[in-house]
């Protein structure tokens, strides 16, 4: 008889210690949930984890005398494949796979992100891939994101910076210590770096804090047609793709698959296509025959309570940036205006889904 005491084993979970009375995430159902107990099945001689009970009833089964424990029904479980263990839960460090987050809608990943432990925030971004991460940490509350950023490797921040909208990167930014702020600018690839710096020098709540860079532009000479090859020779089309951008005939020659070279694209405003209009049109259809003319505009210092009152009046789901030259730097979307006006609700968008 082996009568030493028990000792955990590299990457052993222990269900009554680790899982049970736990947190652990519900991928199907999209939420946080409490294990009040676990389903062990007998699979040819092995004792299989298949699910955990969620219910109330459970814990009661638990907590009760065991002579009523049969008694008491009702059984709401889980299973163990759709759900996620929280390796930080653990006294010990355990190798956990959290390849299944990555299926999440970003909202909803934010909102458990939110609602766990900074521990157990900071444990899920440390095993998102960049991209993913960023498209979560868009959603997430301010105070979470400052803390993330703040208590993550430099690089790591800066990594997740690039792969953000330069708006929300800039917002980031001005959230954080002035030190830890430039700390991560400086480890950002330059190009990425001066997208950001140039929204940072618009106020806050301006329409030049929020507007958005990455638009399609195009020339008024070309035809619905090489519209739709240009969108489709780019490695990355905007999103959202609300519209096409019409400019300056005498812009540069098509050098960029948006038909302007890197070095030319504050140009003067034409008008704008939008997509369903270019949609539906005949291919052969010159630009300028299915574009507005009059196209309405806001100022990068203007307040974004006036790009959302354009917007609303003139039935855009965009609004351009033009500066003083009358040149055209950004657009402003609806859904950023709102996230500006609105931030609470629209924070918590999701929040109905998730609880």
């Amino acid at each position: 008889m082996n009568l030493r005491p028990f000792l955990r084993r590299d990457g052993e979970i222990l269900l009554r210690k680790d899982v049970l009375d736990h947190q652990i995430i519900d991928i199907s159902g999209r939420r946080i949930v409490r294990v009040n107990d676990v389903q062990v099945l007998r699979v040819e001689r092995t004792y299989r984890l298949v699910g955990v009970d969620v219910s109330p009833q459970a814990l009661l089964r638990r907590m009760g005398p065991r002579t009523l424990s049969h008694r008491i029904v009702g059984r709401r479980i889980i299973d163990w494949q759709e759900a996620q263990y929280l390796a930080s839960e653990a006294p010990v460090r355990l190798k956990v796979s959290y390849d299944r987050l990555s299926e999440l809608n970003p909202v909803d990943l934010a909102r458990i992100v939110d609602a766990l432990s900074y521990r157990e925030s900071a444990e899920i971004v440390a095993a998102l891939d960049d991209e993913t991460a960023a498209e979560m940490l868009e959603e997430v509350s301010d105070a979470r994101l400052s803390d993330l950023l703040e208590g993550m490797d430099v690089e790591r921040a800066a990594d997740i910076l690039e792969e953000m909208s330069p708006g929300s990167a800039a917002d980031a930014l001005e959230d954080l210590d002035q030190d830890v702020a430039e700390e991560i600018l400086a480890n950002m690839e330059p190009e990425e770096a001066a997208d950001v710096q140039e929204l940072l020098a618009y106020e806050e709540g301006s329409a030049g804090r929020i507007m958005r860079t990455d638009f399609v532009r195009v020339r008024a000479s070309v035809t619905v047609s090489d519209v739709l090859a240009l969108l489709r020779a780019q490695p990355d089309v905007p999103d959202p793709l609300l519209a096409v951008y019409v400019v300056a005939k005498d812009a540069a020659p098509v050098e960029h698959p948006t038909g302007l070279s890197g070095d030319d694209r504050a140009v003067a405003l034409r008008g704008i296509v939008r997509l369903r209009n270019l949609v539906i049109a005949d291919p052969t259809t010159p630009l300028a025959e299915v574009m507005d003319h009059d196209t309405p505009t806001v100022r990068p210092e203007d307040r974004a309570e006036q790009a959302a009152r354009i917007m609303a009046e003139y039935n855009l789901l965009a609004v351009p940036v033009l500066d003083d030259a009358e040149r055209l730097i950004g657009i402003v979307t609806v859904d950023d205006a709102l996230a500006e006006l609105l931030p609470e609700i629209w924070h918590n968008r999701g929040a109905r889904a998730f609880a």
